[in-house]
C-alpha cells in the first residue's frame, strides 16, 4: 500500500505545478515606446506634408489628403501625450501584457527590436488581431527575458514583417530629424 502512496505522489504533484500558475520574470514598463520629437521635426514633417497634399490636390485626391492629415494627427499626439505604466510578466502558462493574457501556444516566435529611443520585445502572435504583441523593456532584463522565453518559443535576429523593414529602410535613407554623430561630440 505505501508503493502505491508513493507512485502517485508524484503526479500529483505535477499536476499541481501544471495547474498552478508562476510568475518566471516580472516588470514595469511604459504601454508603447515613446521619444518626444523636436521642433525641427515638426517642420520638416509638416513641410512634406504640404508638398505631398498639394501634389495630390491638383489629382483630386482629397479624401487621401484628409487621410494623411489624419496620420499626421494621431502621429503627433502619440508623440506628446506621454504612456501610462504597465505590469509585464512572463509566466509558465504565458505572456502577460497588462491584463491581457497570451498563452505561450498562442505565440510563434519572438525578436528584440529597438523602437524610437526603447528596447522592446515583440512576439508574434497566431491570432488575426493582434498578429504582434510588443512590450518595452529594460536593456538590462534583455538577457533574463531572452533565456526565459528561449526555453518556449524560437527567437529571431530581427522582425521579419514587412511593415518593419519598409519603416527601418525609410528611417534610414529619410531622416527627419538630426541624429546624434560622434563627430559633433568631438568638437
Amino acid at each position: 500500500m505505501t508503493d502505491v502512496k508513493k507512485n502517485i505522489d508524484p503526479i500529483e504533484e505535477k499536476l499541481q505545478d501544471v495547474n498552478e500558475e508562476k510568475t518566471l520574470f516580472e516588470w514595469t514598463a511604459p504601454e508603447r515606446s515613446f521619444q518626444r520629437k523636436d521642433r525641427d521635426f515638426w517642420i520638416t514633417a509638416i513641410a512634406i506634408l504640404v508638398l505631398v497634399s498639394i501634389i495630390l490636390f491638383f489629382v483630386n485626391e482629397f479624401p487621401l489628403i484628409l487621410s494623411l492629415i489624419a496620420v499626421m494627427f494621431l502621429y503627433y499626439a502619440l508623440s506628446t501625450v506621454p504612456p501610462g505604466m504597465v505590469n509585464n510578466k512572463l509566466t509558465n502558462r504565458g505572456i502577460y501584457f497588462g491584463d491581457l493574457r497570451y498563452e505561450w501556444a498562442l505565440l510563434n516566435r519572438f525578436w528584440f527590436k529597438k523602437s524610437l529611443s526603447s528596447l522592446t520585445v515583440a512576439f508574434e502572435t497566431n491570432l488575426r488581431f493582434p498578429r504582434q504583441v510588443t512590450m518595452v523593456i529594460d536593456p538590462k532584463d534583455q538577457e533574463k527575458i531572452k533565456e526565459i522565453v528561449l526555453k518556449i518559443i524560437p527567437m529571431l535576429d530581427e522582425s521579419p514583417t514587412l511593415v518593419d523593414k519598409i519603416t527601418k529602410w525609410f528611417a534610414d535613407r529619410l531622416p527627419l530629424e538630426d541624429k546624434p554623430s560622434t563627430q559633433s561630440k568631438d568638437k
